[in-house]
């Protein structure tokens, strides 16, 4: 059920840091339903609001860096900045007789980010997440454009990122080690195994191929590793 821009203003949306950030957007909000995801950060323990598989796939690639230190996703861009880039651009092209673009602030909807990333060394990166990058419209890319030049403006980095560029094999393979992060959840030793690895104590490559626990383990056990 959406709520008015009022309502979510009065929730806070958009604001707040780490576990305690409010997304603009939540998932149940938006249409097309089927494609939306709920997804627990095994780190901070928020509910992340994604309003397609490929956004929780890019979080979950992003999310598995050590460097990153916060995502906070559906983040609002400011309407004012918004407006003042579109303003500048559709002068430049009424003085050469071209075509201007729509406003995409509508009934005061903020246009909003995917994904914006909080690094350790401070530096950000928004990043806008599609399918098929080789399929938008004209609409999509001059919301893209307006979105690249705001993030521009304010010394931010911004990056276009698709399925074709996510590597799935790391995305399912992060996704069932970090079911075990919390040490409290181990109940075996395949499940500790997850832990360790999750936790970055196992060091083993998640890029290659779906993990096999079972021959891992007795790979480890083979060579006389032992962990508790």
């Amino acid at each position: 059920m959406r709520i008015s821009e009022k309502g979510k203003q009065k929730e806070k949306r958009g604001l707040g840091v780490g576990p305690d950030y409010k997304p603009y957007i939540k998932a149940r909000e938006f249409n097309s339903f089927g494609t939306c995801s709920n997804y627990v950060d095994w780190k901070n323990q928020r509910q992340y609001e994604f309003l397609s598989q490929t956004e929780l796939q890019v979080f979950i690639t992003y999310r598995w860096d050590d460097n990153v230190v916060d995502i906070r996703e559906q983040f609002p861009l400011d309407n004012i900045l918004v407006e003042k880039i579109l303003r500048e651009k559709n002068s430049e092209l009424r003085k050469n007789g071209q075509k201007l673009i729509k406003s995409p602030v509508v009934n005061g909807n903020p246009m909003t980010t995917d994904l914006l990333v909080f690094y350790k060394d401070s530096h950000k990166e928004a990043i806008s997440v599609k399918y098929d990058k080789n399929t938008l419209t004209d609409r999509d890319i001059e919301k893209l454009w307006i979105e690249k030049m705001y993030w521009k403006n304010q010394g931010v980095d911004w990056k276009l990122v698709d399925a074709a560029m996510i590597n799935k094999v790391l995305v399912h393979n992060v996704m069932l080690v970090t079911e075990f992060y919390d040490k409290s959840r181990v109940f075996d030793k395949i499940s500790l195994i997850k832990h360790l690895i999750a936790t970055k104590q196992l060091i083993v490559n998640l890029e290659d191929e779906i993990l096999d626990f079972s021959q891992l383990l007795n790979e480890l056990e083979n060579k006389g590793c032992k962990y508790e």
